[in-house]
């Protein structure tokens, strides 16, 4: 059991050493035709970049949950998504329904989220103004039961400590 313990805190370690420690800037078009940049992004406010694709069943469950905090914190933290090898009538689709006003970057290929070595969707970076990556979280951000009731949010005390970073 203690060996196990150990090679699960070697796989966190190694997994958390995976990741970018800073925002890598990257740029393309949007889902709505516009064009995005990160470095006009940096610099201003925080930013929450979340990496997902309608392929993936997580992200269709966390994704209608977005925009409300988007609605809550989209003041003092920029909202990005990128949406990862998928194809953009879909995610359109997706997005328009579930009422996401922030800017989707299209991944078509993959390369911004091999760039961030994301293995695992969806993925989110916490990154602070300077352009430091202060937090990353691999999976669902929100989790509910069969009826709807909140099980756990973890994206609000990301949030909260993106905020108090300088």
């Amino acid at each position: 059991m203690r060996r196990l313990l150990g090679l699960t805190l070697l796989f966190v370690l190694a997994l958390a050493q995976a990741f970018p420690k800073e925002a890598i800037p990257f740029e393309g078009k949007t889902l709505d035709g516009g064009y995005f940049k990160l470095t006009e992004y940096l610099g201003k406010k925080p930013i929450f970049l979340n990496f997902w694709a309608t392929h993936c069943p997580p992200c269709l469950m966390e994704g209608p949950e977005l925009e409300a905090y988007h609605q809550r914190y989209r003041d003092r933290i920029a909202f990005v998504a990128v949406d990862v090898q998928d194809h953009p009538k879909m995610a359109n689709y997706r997005v328009k329904d579930w009422g996401w006003t922030f800017p989707v970057v299209i991944d078509y290929y993959g390369d911004v989220a091999r760039a961030y070595r994301v293995g695992y969707l969806p993925t989110s970076f916490f990154i602070d103004r300077e352009g430091q990556v202060v937090a990353v979280h691999p999976g669902l951000l929100i989790m509910r039961d069969q009826s709807g009731a909140l099980i756990k949010d973890f994206l609000t005390p990301y949030l909260e400590k993106l905020l108090k970073t300088p």
